[in-house]
Parts: C-alpha cells; sequence; structure tokens
C-alpha cells in the first residue's frame, strides 16, 4: 500500500559491498580505496582456504601480479572544519527527536495534518498481505505523497472515529503482483497529531541523553563531528591511494570462479531482501540501481566483484614484497575496531564475517597504513576539503540510486 522508498538505498546498497575497500560510514565508497570499515555481506568460507595460513594466503594472491609504483602516491588528508551550523543543525535533529504531540480528536484533517490511522486493505474483497495495521496505527503526513494514488486525499475531511472506504489503485511497478489492481481500504481515522515542540535546556538533555547541559551535550557533538571528518578525510586519502596502487598494477589472472562465486552471494542476498520487503526482484534493482533488466544487473554486480578480487591481489602483492604479515594480536585489535566503528560486539563481527575474511581485513588495513605511511601527505585548504567531500558524497549517491 505505502509506495517504495529510497530511504532504503543506503541498507541495499551496503549489501552490494564486497570489498574490504568499500566502507560503511553513512555513505558507500568507490569500489577501490578505503581500507578503514568493512560491510562484507555474510561470508560464505571455502574448507580449503580456511585452513591457509596467512603467509599461504598471501603468496596465494600475490600470484600473477606486477606491482608497479606503490610508494610515494600523493594524497591530501584535509578534514572540513566543523562548523557551528554543522552543530546546530545536530541540536535542531535532536529536539525535533524529542518532540511530543496531543492527539485532536475534534477537528477534521486538512492537508497538511499528520493524521493516525488504521487499515484493511482488499482486492476483489479478498485481504492481501501487507494491507493491515492490524490495529497498531500508521503515521501519514496528508499531501505527503507517501501512500499510493489518492489515498491521502481520500482521508481529508475525516475526523477521529470515521470509518471510511479508501479507493485506489496499485501503480505500474509496483510489485508484489499488485501492479494496476485496484483495492479498497477500510479506514479508520484515529486522531490528529498536533506537534508540541520540546524545549532545548539543559532539562531536556539530562533527560534524552548522558550529558548534563547542553554545553557538555554541544561539546560532544563537535567531537563526534571531527571524528566523522577525520574518517571521511581518510577514507578519501585511501582511495586515491589503493586506486594508484592497482591501477598502476599488472595482474595477468583475476579467477572468473571465485568472482562469479561472489557475485551470485551477493544476487542471492538481494533476493531474500526484496523478498522480505515484498518487492519482485526485478523492481527491486530497476528501483534501487536503475537497472532495467537483470542480466545487466548480474554484469555489473561481476564488475564490483571483479574490483573486489583485483584489490585483493594487490593488497597481497605488496604484503608480499615488504613482509607485511599479521598475527593473532593483530587480528584481535582489527575486531575490536571494526565492533567500535560499527557500533557492534566483537562477538557479533566474529559471527557476521568468516574467519579467512577476518585474517585478510586485518592484513589489508595494515598494509593501507604502510601504503599511507609511504606515501606523500599533501595540505589543502579546509574549504577544498569540504568542496570534494560534497563532491565524492554526491557522486557516491548517483552511483547507488542511478544505473551506471
Amino acid at each position: 500500500m505505502r509506495k517504495l522508498k529510497k530511504g532504503f538505498a543506503v541498507a541495499l546498497a551496503m549489501a552490494m559491498t564486497v570489498s574490504m575497500v568499500a566502507g560503511c560510514g553513512d555513505k558507500g565508497k568507490d569500489v577501490t580505496g578505503n581500507l578503514n570499515k568493512a560491510t562484507q555481506t555474510d561470508a560464505t568460507e571455502d574448507s580449503t582456504e580456511a585452513d591457509l595460513t596467512i603467509d599461504e594466503y598471501i603468496a596465494k594472491y600475490a600470484e600473477g601480479v606486477t606491482l608497479g609504483e606503490y610508494k610515494g602516491i600523493e594524497y591530501e588528508y584535509a578534514p572540513a572544519e566543523v562548523t557551528e551550523d554543522d552543530v546546530q543543525k545536530k541540536v535542531d535533529d535532536f529536539v525535533e527527536s524529542c518532540a511530543t504531540y496531543n492527539e485532536d480528536k475534534t477537528s477534521a484533517a486538512k492537508s497538511g495534518d499528520t493524521v493516525n490511522i488504521d487499515f484493511v486493505g482488499t482486492v476483489d474483497g479478498v485481504e492481501f498481505d501487507g494491507g493491515n495495521t492490524n490495529g497498531s496505527g500508521y503515521d501519514v503526513t496528508l499531501g505527503s505523497k507517501s501512500l499510493i494514488d489518492t489515498f491521502e486525499d481520500q482521508i481529508v475531511g475525516h475526523k477521529a472515529g470515521d470509518t471510511f472506504d479508501v479507493n485506489v489503485t496499485f501503480p505500474d511497478g509496483y510489485g508484489n503482483d499488485m501492479d494496476g489492481k485496484a483495492a479498497v481500504f477500510k479506514t479508520t481515522l484515529n486522531y490528529i497529531k498536533i506537534p508540541v515542540e520540546a524545549e532545548y535546556n539543559d532539562a531536556l538533555v539530562a533527560a534524552n541523553t548522558s550529558y548534563k547541559t547542553t554545553a557538555e551535550y554541544e561539546e560532544s557533538i563537535r567531537s563526534e563531528l571531527k571524528a566523522s571528518n577525520e574518517a571521511t578525510a581518510l577514507t578519501s586519502a585511501q582511495n586515491v591511494v589503493m586506486t594508484n596502487v592497482i591501477n598502476k598494477a599488472t595482474i595477468e589472472d583475476i579467477p572468473a570462479e571465485e568472482v562469479s562465486s561472489l557475485a551470485d552471494e551477493i544476487i542471492t542476498q538481494l533476493k531474500s531482501q526484496a523478498s522480505n520487503y515484498g518487492i519482485d526482484y526485478a523492481t527491486f534493482i530497476q528501483y534501487y540501481y536503475g537497472y532495467e533488466d537483470e542480466d545487466s544487473f548480474k554484469e555489473y554486480v561481476n564488475q564490483i566483484c571483479q574490483e573486489s578480487v583485483k584489490e585483493k591481489k594487490v593488497v597481497c602483492a605488496v604484503a608480499k614484497a615488504e613482509n607485511i604479515t599479521i598475527d593473532s594480536d593483530d587480528e584481535t585489535a582489527y575486531i575490536k575496531k571494526l565492533a567500535e566503528e560499527n557500533d557492534a560486539t566483537e562477538d557479533s563481527v566474529k559471527e557476521q564475517y568468516s574467519s579467512q575474511d577476518l585474517m585478510y581485513y586485518t592484513l589489508a588495513d595494515k598494509v593501507m597504513t604502510f601504503l599511507l605511511d609511504n606515501g606523500k601527505k599533501t595540505e589543502t585548504t579546509t574549504e577544498a576539503a569540504t568542496e570534494a567531500t560534497s563532491s565524492e558524497e554526491e557522486t557516491t549517491t548517483e552511483a547507488i540510486t542511478e544505473a551506471n
């Protein structure tokens, strides 16, 4: 009954991330670069590779790789400055999240009102999956066009306690075998929500955060934004360096079977997500990735997976050339860092990733640190850094939601 929302795009893009360098912060990243975080899908571990020692693993993937120049690569690291406007936006979001509301049960609903409704949807008199709120209530702002067809328009004028039929037609491309079907939603208007804005003060902060005063809270915002900007700048630097190293290398053999297996795993996960959202797979990939047919999309996924394997081979080639290896302490430290960066527990990280992946990610993190330490860091202005970050974010968003 609800329109598809592209708000899911970020989560879905994460499922597409098959490379350690793609990152899992607030934004997706280019397929070659960020060795700071990981959002790999649940791994299926090959029993043979799982038995490889780190040295055997490095030797296996470094085979057939001739490195070009990988030291002395120039990169910029210039975290954007945290402005008072940045802090104020976070404060405004916080205050908005603390807003309460009163229930208006006497006025007639009008466009712009946020109302709470319940409904039961039927097609040809038969109830269908996902069309019943089961009395839990659903908030919608009238005029937002978040519901299909003229659903919201037909709520206008009703008062709390009114039960009425809403007649709509599902749009083409809606999916779940509902395209073009006429439906009737028996709808009850529970109340109109009248927002009560929260007052920003020490009491509000103390009641809703771990801080006691607005000053403490705002300082915590500055610290978090500073850390976020530094992470973004690091990601950008890593992208530049790793992309350069890969482009300068000659890779004789990219194992097609590994690429295909990884691509199949990603597509299986995406099909599962589509099913969970009640959307057919064709509609899913068209809406979120802009691909009109499954074959073209599979080629796209295969390309990403191929870049992931190329990166792995180059990382291992650098490790071999520089005698970089890891031990259990390195891996433990990396798992701890990964958990902290993703607000997760160390046990959940171990459950999500195979031991082989964690071994590689730890190695890749160490190799990336080596490449940055042996690169040439250049300075840039804060203004230029901010503009570069904005440009990168816009490009990433387009890549997630539009077809290449």
